[in-house]
């Protein structure tokens, strides 16, 4: 008689190959969260999304207010430094418009996507900071340039990342705090050409 013959015996085999064979899929997969590494998938999208941004950018110093709303997905949302927000893309295809027929129009953006953290297979989160100059009161009186923090959340959707949620920020001095230095992410973020 063989140890497989009793069923306490078959059953532990059993439940020991299942638990062998399926490991691998339990496991969670890698993700580049930012800093290098993860998995192929997760660099081909990293670049994707770095890909998009380059795209916003040369949309946006055209002028080009569908080629820049086109990266968001339909119901994505925008939200400004003022905190005026933009819900789905035809408000935000509303507000590029308003601003690149307005203070906007003749200004030049650089954008540097500092991180690209994968989240999971479709969903990414990018950090990452802007400049924006050329602003112009309605009456030609010169803005003086944004510099700000973006962050945004991408989801992949048939094939495409599109922005499902952007946030720009343009930081402040508080009273309370000493400016901080720059952290050793930042200083290791890949600059973007």
């Amino acid at each position: 008689m063989s140890h497989l013959d009793t069923p306490k015996s078959f059953l532990l085999s059993l439940g020991f190959l299942v638990s062998v064979g399926f490991a691998p899929a339990l496991e969670t997969s890698a993700h580049a969260f930012g800093l290098g590494g993860g998995t192929s998938a997760d660099v081909k999208s990293t670049q994707a999304i770095r890909d998009l941004y380059g795209n916003f950018v040369k949309a946006w110093n055209k002028h080009d207010v569908a080629a820049m709303s086109s990266r968001w997905a339909i119901d994505g949302d925008q939200v400004e430094p003022d905190g005026q927000v933009a819900k789905g893309r035809d408000e935000v295809t509303a507000l590029l418009t308003r601003q690149h027929k307005g203070v906007f129009k003749k200004t030049t953006l650089a954008l540097n996507v500092k991180t690209v953290w994968m989240i999971s297979d479709s969903v990414a989160l990018v950090d990452g900071t802007y400049e924006l100059s050329g602003a112009e009161l309605p009456d030609g009186t010169p803005i003086p340039a944004r510099k700000g923090m973006l962050t945004s959340v991408l989801i992949l959707e048939k094939d495409t990342w599109l922005i499902a949620a952007s946030r720009l920020m343009v930081p402040t001095v508080l009273p309370y705090k000493s400016r901080a230095p720059a952290s050793p992410a930042d200083a290791a973020a890949p600059k973007q050409p």
